[in-house]
């Protein structure tokens, strides 16, 4: 009698997405644990319990309007370099951090102030970010996924512009106007 085995389950693999600047919308942040990454003595000495925050992105065009993969799933991008645990049951937050990089050019000036202010006793409420546009840099990871590289700052949308044509007509409407209210 025959037995089957079933069939390998294959993703669909990663999206096609240039190296290179993009727009991209921030969704949310989340804590997540990677059992590789846990070790007793990583190169400075340090435990490393694993845990890494994520900063999630959905790709967007320049009229900001979600890019999706064939499979018809919006595509989805993670920062590239990692927030590591700090091990004092925070996130390594200061100047030099990944975090901080990030979070920077993320937020307004008065956010950012509002942030570094901001105690376990007073969180700062950063929900506003949410839904925001950004411009980044887009690389890919070592196993081909794109990741965002850098948040480069806000983006803005810009005007169509308009063709030759439309510009004559507008001109035109323009003159026809004026003439008649001669």
């Amino acid at each position: 009698m025959p037995f089957y085995l079933p069939t390998k389950n294959v993703g669909a693999g990663a999206p096609e997405v240039e190296d290179g600047l993009a727009i991209v919308r921030f969704d949310d942040i989340f804590e997540r644990k990677v059992d590789q990454f846990i070790t007793e003595s990583d190169r400075y000495g340090k435990t490393d319990d694993g845990f890494r925050l994520e900063l999630q992105f959905t790709l967007v065009d320049k009229d900001f309007a979600v890019l999706y993969q064939e499979e018809g799933d919006p595509i989805v991008l993670r920062n590239a370099k990692a927030i590591k645990h700090a091990g004092n049951g925070g996130y390594a937050t200061g100047e030099k951090s990944n975090f901080y990089g990030y979070f920077s050019a993320m937020l307004t000036a008065p956010e950012l102030a509002a942030w570094e202010a901001a105690t376990p006793e007073d969180p700062w409420d950063g929900s506003a970010v949410q839904g925001r546009y950004f411009n980044v840099k887009i690389s890919h990871s070592k196993g081909g996924w794109p990741q965002v590289e850098d948040v480069i700052g806000p983006a803005k949308r810009t005007a169509a512009k308009k063709t030759k044509a439309e510009l004559k007509a507008e001109a035109a409407a323009l003159l026809a106007a004026a003439e008649e209210s001669e």
